[in-house]
């Protein structure tokens, strides 16, 4: 049964590394959710964030792996929404990865880091800006000529310095962004590596090229559409094996600005 969606107030956060299948409506964007953590419990260790600033002007989808379960996802998606809510306003997000690379070396062991990617969308402007964090690079359908491409990945020969740390791992560490200006109907798909490392019956795994083969077979002119085609052809593709890690996809779709929005 297709979802209502959900629109999120102005300054609303919402958060979540539970279970779920969402729908939310933000200025200029169509926003689709699908969580599922492996294993006995609901909460595993990927969580998301969806969020509005105090103007209806910029959103922030923000998706992280975290390097463990229970009480580590927990105190990281605390930070996570403490410093999303200090960013609120601003698209860009590489203060917020800065600030939370930081806070995860400090106030987590060791053990612990995690992987993630941010998107900051203004919806006057319909610019995307993308910052990753050792995060699986996003999918991006151009919808005006069927083209799909992977948003922000670098080649390991085009990089000078350390780029794309998952979080935690080095001190002091500067997040490059990419960014974009998708047109109505375009695609951008987040997922964790619980996807892209999906593994069949015979033990042969996805891969990010399998994922990006699945993509380009999808037909579907909508985020929930084309995110419920995608969470199929990923069952089919296991065929009965269990996941053995969490899976969350995002699917992202830009849409016509309502500028009673955006004019607030």
């Amino acid at each position: 049964m297709p979802l209502t969606p959900r629109r999120l107030e102005c300054a609303e956060i919402s958060a979540s590394n539970e279970r779920t299948a969402s729908l939310f409506a933000l200025p200029g964007l169509v926003v689709w959710v699908h969580s599922v953590p492996a294993g006995i419990g609901d909460a595993g260790g990927d969580v998301h964030f969806v969020s509005v600033c105090p103007s209806c002007i910029v959103s922030r989808i923000a998706l992280a792996d975290v390097s463990g379960h229970g009480l580590a996802v927990k105190a990281l998606g605390e930070k996570l929404q403490e410093l999303m809510q200090r960013y609120l306003r601003a698209v860009e997000q590489v203060e917020l990865m800065r600030d939370l690379n930081q806070a995860v070396r400090q106030e987590f062991d060791d053990v612990h880091y995690a992987t993630m990617v941010a998107v900051g969308w203004h919806g006057r402007r319909g610019v995307l800006v993308v910052t990753n964090a050792g995060h699986p690079p996003p999918l991006w359908h151009r919808a005006a000529h069927d083209e799909w491409h992977w948003l922000g990945a670098q080649r390991a020969s085009e990089r000078v310095r350390p780029a794309d740390v998952p979080l935690g791992l080095l001190a002091d560490m500067n997040y490059d962004r990419t960014l974009v200006k998708p047109e109505v109907d375009d695609l951008v798909v987040l997922y964790t590596d619980g996807v892209s490392e999906a593994t069949n019956p015979a033990g042969e795994q996805l891969g990010r090229d399998g994922l990006m083969d699945i993509a380009r077979e999808v037909v579907s002119s909508s985020a929930e559409g084309f995110g419920m085609a995608l969470t199929s052809a990923l069952r089919d593709f296991r065929g009965g094996v269990e996941p053995t890690d969490d899976e969350t996809i995002i699917v992202l779709q830009a849409v016509a600005i309502d500028r009673r929005q955006t004019l607030k």
